[in-house]
């Protein structure tokens, strides 16, 4: 399994691959001309915000891996195995910045339960029970 990075720029080559397809397999060359401009406006549209993303200053953790503390850090490991990486906090900073962590995890976890709640009553609102009814009546006739 590769890397953000790496899994971004196989998209740009393969994105850049289907262009060159395109582009060669013209027919008819009025209405596929059209076409293939249009596609390939959106293919180096897609390209160019791949590259950006490739750019970005920003890393997203999903689940970290390992965390220690040692000489007034915490160290946060995340990834997967072919691609550790760290994030090394001050502790006096993070100690610091708890409360409005702790703050803002409790709002978003509670945002986000009560979401999978609403979808879990709007599922069970949706089931036709009387399959289940009829599914009674006729193993109780069984016994």
């Amino acid at each position: 399994m590769g890397t953000s990075k790496d899994n971004l720029i196989e998209r740009i080559t393969e994105l850049e691959g289907n262009l060159m397809e395109e582009q060669g397999t013209l027919t008819d060359e009025r209405k596929i001309l059209k076409d293939v401009k249009e596609r390939a406006k959106k293919l180096l549209d897609e390209n160019r915000n791949l590259k950006e993303q490739l750019k970005s200053k920003v890393t997203y953790i999903h689940e970290t891996s390992h965390l220690y503390c040692s000489d007034g850090e915490m160290h946060i490991q995340y990834g997967d195995y072919d691609n550790e990486n760290w994030v090394v906090y001050n502790t006096d900073q993070l100690f610091k910045d708890l409360p409005f962590i702790i703050n803002q995890v409790v709002k978003e976890n509670n945002k986000m339960q009560h979401y999978y709640l609403n979808n879990i009553v709007t599922e069970l609102k949706e089931i036709d029970y009387t399959i289940l009814q009829e599914e009674d009546v006729s193993n109780s006739k069984d016994i």
